[in-house]
């Protein structure tokens, strides 16, 4: 930065920044005054001949006033969409499982699968088509040329072998 735009810059901050505070902060709060204000000088320090704005003070009034009316126009959009009561972190759940459950699944699913090694291979090949590929019972029967009603006993059969091997672990 130059040191005219520097010398410019702090003497605008030095002279006005309390007058233009306060007339921000009668539009929002102080937390956002603050910061309506430190954003007009940035708009003012990343302007690229500040030396040509004619009134520095009314640029850096027009730009709060600006920055103000666009706090406001967000706040309400904001408004429309997020319930105003306070919501704590704490009290926010998250769609996504926690370590403890992904450790788990991650558990049982390794049971579950040591427990498909143990049976025949057509009930675990049955039992992968109809649970991981998501095949019907009718579809699975028709691809390996089996009775619908023995597809149903071979699945059935491979979950409960994997539910009783994982109740044992």
């Amino acid at each position: 930065m130059s040191k005219s735009k520097h010398d410019l810059l702090n003497s605008l901050f030095h002279h006005h920044s309390k007058e233009l505070l306060a007339f921000a902060g009668w539009r929002t709060d102080d937390f956002a005054a603050e910061d309506l204000v430190q954003d007009a000088y940035l708009r003012l320090l990343q302007h690229p001949e500040p030396a040509s704005i004619s009134n520095p003070r009314a640029y850096l009034y027009k730009v709060t006033a600006n920055l103000g009316f666009d706090h406001h126009r967000k706040d309400s959009v904001r408004g429309k969409y997020i319930e105003t009561d306070e919501i704590e972190p704490d009290d926010l759940i998250s769609p996504l499982p926690g370590p403890e459950a992904l450790m788990e699944g991650e558990l049982l699913l390794r049971n579950c699968l040591t427990a498909l090694k143990t049976l025949p291979e057509v009930y675990s090949h049955v039992f992968f088509l109809n649970r991981i590929d998501g095949l019907t019972h009718a579809e699975i029967a028709d691809a390996l040329q089996l009775p619908r009603r023995t597809v149903e006993r071979y699945c059935a059969k491979a979950l409960a072998h994997c539910f009783t091997q994982t109740m044992r672990n």
